[in-house]
């Protein structure tokens, strides 16, 4: 197009070739001031182009990155429901050991009491990815996400886990001091021997002297309280990531 005014100036400037000197000076002067015209219209459209494609670029990291993030919160969202579902198990069983202290007696023949303590034990593994949070980060590419509640909703996601991941500690260890307690005063091979596939221990003792203990007892409503909390901050952070994974999908 541009070659195409560029004739047709030229075409002008040849006409009345025997015309005055100011005539051909006007002309020239159109000239000049064309070609500079056309150059700037060049530039502008050069420009338009490339911030068109700039613009396509974007758009199309932009629905990779939040792709990305859709695909690792689901991910992070089913292993979180495993987490819950171990929570609600170790609660259950920790809470029908709490119910049998000081009265053991009554329920041995009803119930397997090793098998009790040995869900008592089991703790949450749930370690959420912040592989692609952690990526867009260190790539600077954070900056891509134009949406200023998704942006909160990751800064929140970030100190959600720190609470999830103390708490999975506080859980570990009280699971830890529940297995010190039985090797001192109990049979832990007894606990765990169906799980390992191995017999029963032969000596002639039985876990039901842990349930007149109080300590076992402070153990064990120690692990139910734990559970609670835990219990509650799995819930919030579902919650969170439903939110999180209902704004990429907007985009």
């Amino acid at each position: 197009m541009i070659k195409f005014f560029r004739k047709i100036r030229q075409s002008l400037l040849t006409e009345n070739p025997t015309g005055d000197r100011a005539g051909k000076l006007t002309k020239y002067l159109a000239y000049a001031i064309g070609e500079i015209l056309l150059v700037v219209i060049g530039i502008l459209i050069a420009l338009q182009v490339n911030n068109a494609n700039e613009t396509y670029k974007s758009s199309k990291e932009l629905d990779k990155v939040y792709q990305n993030l859709i695909q690792e919160f689901e991910s992070n969202q089913f292993a979180l429901k495993v987490g819950q579902d171990q929570v609600k198990r170790t609660k259950k069983g920790s809470l029908e050991l709490l119910s049998m202290m000081g009265r053991a007696d009554e329920f041995q023949d009803k119930t397997d009491i090793d098998s009790l303590i040995e869900i008592s034990l089991f703790w949450p593994t749930w370690k959420p990815s912040n592989f692609v949070l952690n990526e867009l980060r260190n790539s600077g590419k954070l900056s891509l996400l134009k949406n200023t509640k998704i942006i909160n909703l990751l800064f929140e996601w970030e100190r959600r886990i720190e609470f999830v991941n103390d708490w999975n500690a506080r859980m570990e260890k009280s699971s830890q001091e529940i297995v010190d307690f039985i090797k001192e005063n109990g049979s832990l091979r007894n606990v765990n021997h169906t799980r390992i596939s191995i017999p029963g221990s032969s000596f002639k003792t039985s876990n039901i002297v842990l349930f007149e203990n109080i300590k076992f007892e402070n153990q064990i409503d120690e692990k139910v309280v734990y559970t609670q909390f835990l219990q509650r901050e799995y819930e919030k952070t579902n919650h969170l990531i439903d939110q999180i994974l209902d704004e990429s999908r907007k985009k």
